[in-house]
């Protein structure tokens, strides 16, 4: 009988060999004839998932699967030999066997408890996690901190992250953490968003990650941070844009009139006869300065506000103002 080895160890087409080796670890631990003494379902289920393991650790037989599909890869793959099945009886498999294969062989020395060894793989780093942030716009810009609350893994206090505890003189899986060797622990941590942080960004929490199997260093935990859109400002690299709404008398005449800054107001003095839609810098305006980056400039772009509904006086003056000094909406002077 042939299996899909993705569906037997839980994993998709795009998984890496880290996360196959995983899948892998956490399933024989589970269903290990050592753990099931007896149990024919267990070990017909740790022979299943060892041929997964098989075919997706190993490259040549990966792609070989992946090219002919699950039929063809078990009756005519490798130039018509079809798949060799191993001998994958839970006898011929012992714990520091199956993980010592997958991390480099059983780490000297390995901790026992109760009479049972954990020798098992050695030392290795934890996983990466990745988790998520919501800031406003103002925060990202001028920098700030923000509290994340989260669930994360810890080794479990009961197996020291084994997954196994030894119990009648064999071993079975940890009722703590129902051997995974991971339990979740609350944690509120603080993280540092740096001056000018852009929308999708990812800020690096090191040693926040996954704990490390056999007492090796932790992961880091990658925080993919969202920026809110701002009512007031755009941004387009370290330069913000702004529109300011000014009266048709100041845009006639000229004047000056208060724009919103990141920090504050700043006054910007618009020339007599500015256009609607006209576009003024305001150097230094825009996202502050921030190591080797030099802070932005505020693009104000000016838009005329047109007096309401004209009585006959201003009417009038509107008209003759109109024969006085024409304009033509072709070419505005």
């Amino acid at each position: 009988m042939s299996l899909d080895p993705y569906k037997t160890l839980g994993v998709d087409k795009k998984a890496d060999a880290a996360a196959i080796k995983s899948a892998y670890r956490r399933l024989a631990r589970q269903y290990h004839p050592d753990v099931n003494p007896g149990d024919a379902a267990a070990e017909e289920k740790f022979k299943e998932i060892s041929e997964a393991y098989d075919i997706l650790s190993d490259e040549e037989k990966k792609r070989e699967y992946d090219s002919l599909g699950r039929k063809a890869f078990y009756e005519r793959g490798f130039g018509g030999a079809g798949y060799q099945r191993p001998d994958f009886s839970g006898a011929g498999f012992s714990f520091e066997e199956i993980f010592g294969d997958m991390f480099g062989g059983p780490r000297p020395g390995g901790r026992r408890r109760g009479g049972f060894s954990f020798g098992g793989p050695g030392p290795g780093r934890g996983e990466d996690l990745r988790s998520g942030l919501t800031i406003s716009f103002r925060e990202a810009a001028l920098g700030s901190e923000a509290a994340l609350d989260l669930n994360l893994p810890q080794s479990c206090p009961t197996c020291h992250g084994q997954g196994l505890v030894s119990a009648g003189g064999g071993v079975r899986p940890c009722p703590t953490c129902r051997g995974q060797g991971q339990v979740g622990r609350p944690q509120s941590l603080k993280v540092r968003i740096p001056a000018g942080l852009a929308n999708g960004q990812k800020i690096r929490l090191k040693g926040q990650g996954g704990p490390g199997p056999g007492g090796g260093p932790p992961g880091d935990l990658l925080v993919e941070v969202t920026v809110r859109p701002d009512p007031i400002f755009t941004r387009q690299g370290r330069d913000l844009g702004v529109e300011q709404p000014v009266s048709l008398y100041e845009m006639l005449l000229g004047g000056t009139v208060s724009v919103p800054t990141l920090t504050g107001r700043a006054t910007l003095k618009v020339p007599a006869g500015t256009q609607n839609g006209t576009r003024m810098r305001l150097k230094g305006q825009g996202l502050p300065a921030s190591g080797r980056e030099k802070a932005g400039d505020l693009y104000v772009t000016l838009k005329t506000v047109l007096p309401p509904r004209l009585d006959a006086e201003a009417a009038d003056l509107a008209e003759r103002l109109a024969r006085a000094a024409p304009v033509s909406p072709e070419t505005p002077k």
